[in-house]
């Protein structure tokens, strides 16, 4: 099942729903509507189970409208936090694991699908970097998680774009800090949430504009390549 947060032509709050092969299906009805869209999406994580019955038949069987027809916006406007791993892929078979090491971006810096990055107007940092990530939403409260509990605090995955500001070589500006990953639109997010009874290995899309001048935590581990290899994003402009 895939959760979206959309607007309609003249909408001035998006609404929830979801994105199905026939289009996204308005679920305000069907949900409980709180005084911001991040914590009606936080609701419906927190009460998905016994929404789940109720959601399968609109997804099959609710009035869709065209992808097109709407303005999608990011899944989780707001996430509680945004924590992020360094370096633990795997670039090559023969490389041993990296030492744990994690920065959180700032959730203000949460944009949408098809909205644009917005590079600042500074001398320095003059180097900006895009990558695709696969974001696991966290369903809270999740603390000291056994391994093999790990399904119990995943709710599910979203797409989320790391972009950052260089400094001299790789580092991240300034001197290693988080002010490079956490500028505003630095995080875009989206076009859904799709909730673990699908595979992250499916193709996920996402449609960037390119790079111009407690519940619902994300967590984007890069070692996930299987999400990010089918994505496409615009080139940073010069």
């Amino acid at each position: 099942m895939k959760l979206v947060l959309f607007e309609n032509p003249g909408d001035k709050e998006p609404r929830p729903g979801l994105l199905t092969e026939r289009g996204i299906v308005d679920i305000g009805g069907y949900v409980a509507q709180s005084y911001t869209p991040q914590l009606t999406m936080q609701g419906i994580i927190d009460d998905f189970e016994r929404l789940r019955p109720v959601l399968e038949q609109q997804q099959a069987r609710g009035e869709a409208k065209p992808v097109d027809s709407v303005r999608l916006r990011p899944p989780l406007p707001r996430p509680g936090k945004i924590l992020c791993c360094i370096g633990n892929y795997w670039e090559h078979a023969q490389r041993e694991p990296r030492p744990l090491n994690m920065f959180m971006k700032n959730p203000e810096a949460v944009v949408g699908p098809g909205d644009t990055i917005r590079l600042p107007k500074l001398t320095e940092p003059w180097i900006f970097m895009h990558e695709a990530e696969l974001a696991l939403v966290i369903k809270g409260p999740a603390k000291e998680v056994r391994r093999e509990d790990w399904r119990k605090a995943i709710f599910g995955y979203t797409g989320l774009i790391d972009v950052t500001a260089r400094g001299e070589g790789r580092r991240t500006w300034k001197a290693g800090s988080w002010l490079g990953k956490s500028f505003d639109t630095f995080a875009p997010i989206g076009p859904c949430i799709t909730t673990l009874t699908r595979s992250p290995t499916r193709t996920m899309w996402w449609s960037a504009s390119g790079m111009t001048g407690n519940c619902a935590t994300i967590t984007a581990p890069t070692t996930w390549s299987t999400g990010c290899r089918n994505w496409s994003s615009s080139p940073p402009r010069s």
